[in-house]
């Protein structure tokens, strides 16, 4: 009876083991990119930067279609602020989208964009998230006009006063100056903090290349290519001088021969009026 226990207690055992071993299906999805985006946090402010590589084809296509899915969230949500597209003189591709998001959809549309960008044959290469503790700083601006606010009231109250000095009026007057002064500073220190609150900034930055989203190539394979493309980038750079340097080269020659020519021709005409 024992040994039946002691079997039955090593299978269960056993397949206690095999299913903790096994993962649901499609928990390893094919993903574009880490996932980087950042919880929102009451009171923090955030600042989103993206940098993709891309075919320098499909840049064009890629940027627009990121200000189309912004669009389509409406203004109050996403708002395209600007954006460019560089062809360098060697035909790379830079390219830029700026956004202003309601926050809590900044996070969202980050992890879509780089989905897109991977749809399109590209590669997340660059993210950065970037907080600031707007919340504390509207708080404080806020306490700090409230308090010089009550010390512009006393001073009002003291000016009111009858039979001031002069000299003690105008004291008076200078430090209310300096209190409306920063009073007002703070209100605008405040009304920034309030605003950078009240929207995410997002830089969706592209760049024309090779793609390797699997990270594959390794440092070897990596170099080589890097190389390659330096190599073309030299020839390149030795064909545009050739072509642009040409003519110039060109005009120099015939000035000489021409130079010469006079010269030979000079010569000749004195030599026959020395004969004759």
């Amino acid at each position: 009876m024992l040994r039946w226990g002691l079997m039955a207690l090593v299978v269960v055992s056993l397949a206690a083991c095999k299913g903790s071993d096994q993962s649901p299906a499609g928990s390893q999805a094919d993903v574009a990119g880490p996932n980087v985006g950042v919880s929102a946090a009451p009171g923090l402010s955030m600042t989103y930067e993206y940098g993709f590589r891309l075919p320098t084809e499909r840049i064009a296509a890629t940027q627009e279609d990121n200000a189309a899915q912004c669009e389509a969230m409406g203004p109050t949500v996403c708002r395209v602020t600007g954006m460019n597209y560089d062809v360098g003189r060697d035909r790379s591709v830079t390219a830029a989208l700026l956004l202003k998001l309601a926050p809590e959809a900044a996070r969202h549309f980050g992890k879509q964009s780089i989905d897109t960008v991977a749809h399109h044959g590209g590669m997340l290469v660059h993210a950065q998230i970037a907080s600031e503790d707007s919340g504390a700083a509207a708080a404080a601006a806020q306490s700090q006009a409230t308090s010089m606010e009550g010390d512009r009231a006393r001073i009002e109250r003291q000016l009111a006063q009858p039979g001031l000095k002069s000299g003690e009026r105008e004291q008076l007057q200078s430090q209310l100056a300096s209190l409306s002064d920063a009073v007002r500073s703070a209100q605008w220190t405040r009304q920034d903090a309030v605003a950078k609150l009240a929207s995410t900034p997002m830089a969706l930055n592209y760049q024309s290349g090779d793609v390797d989203s699997s990270l594959s190539d390794g440092p070897i394979i990596g170099a080589v290519k890097d190389g390659w493309s330096n190599v073309i980038s030299g020839i390149a750079v030795i064909v545009m001088l050739v072509i642009t340097l040409l003519p110039w080269l060109i005009c120099a020659g015939l000035v000489v021969w021409a130079w010469a020519w006079v010269v030979r021709r000079v010569r000749r005409t004195g030599h026959q009026h020395d004969e004759v």
